[in-house]
């Protein structure tokens, strides 16, 4: 084993969230090299000694894997107060009504609706209402300014049929004047009704549809019932 094989080991190790065992398995390779070069400087040639350039550059390389350990290992302690941070704060909006990044929203007594942006003027815009089983169920043309938009569905089908309540998707397909995509931000309004916090950045459902915490840009307490 070389000192070479040894520092490719570590610094593979280092790309995993273990820095401990990166830190056990840098200790083990470090004395390894330690009884290599001991044994080479005993059994080299007194006429043609080796040149400690090589030992130099060896136990700076070994330095240099340290101290990517060391930087991994505060890197995971930052994400994991961060982690710890969103997840306290993701609880706290269980309840809450809440409007982020998103495509699902609620079909209830025949009313959904969503609001969406578009980065500039976009004729060619399709609206597509998509139901739970990923099937278009209802189709619109628009032609969109650049800016904030609502869409309201009355929750029928492309062909008049009623349907039921739940959750639907709407996908917003915009193009220029010269056919070029234009940038769409859909956004959905609703209750936090659950929260999975197996994630750095929490999924908050929302509408039945899972959002993430970093994509909510505002909160407010739900509307008294009645």
């Amino acid at each position: 084993m070389d000192i070479a094989s040894a520092s490719a080991a570590v610094q593979a190790a280092t790309s995993s969230s273990q820095s401990s065992t990166a830190s056990a398995a840098l200790a083990g390779n470090f004395d390894t090299f330690l009884k290599l070069l001991t044994t080479q400087l005993q059994h080299q040639d007194p006429t043609n000694p080796m040149s400690s350039d090589q030992f130099t550059q060896q136990l700076v390389q070994m330095s240099g894997v340290e101290q990517s350990i060391q930087t991994n290992r505060n890197l995971e302690t930052l994400i994991t107060a961060y982690s710890m941070q969103n997840a306290n704060l993701s609880v706290s909006l269980l309840g809450k009504e809440v409007t982020g990044s998103g495509t699902g929203t609620l079909l209830a007594d025949g009313e959904a609706s969503w609001n969406f942006a578009v980065a500039k003027d976009a004729p060619d815009t399709t609206l597509q209402v998509i139901n739970s089983d990923g099937a278009t169920v209802y189709t619109e043309k628009m032609d969109a300014s650049k800016g904030d938009h609502k869409f309201s569905w009355d929750g029928k089908d492309s062909k008049g049929n009623e349907l039921a309540d739940g959750t639907y998707f709407l996908k917003v397909t915009a193009n220029g004047a010269d056919g070029s995509p234009v940038a769409v931000d859909t956004r959905t309004t609703g209750l936090v009704t659950a929260i999975d916090l197996s994630t750095t950045d929490p999924l908050l459902t929302v509408n039945g549809a899972q959002i993430r915490y970093s994509q909510i840009t505002a909160v407010k307490e739900p509307e008294p019932a009645g």
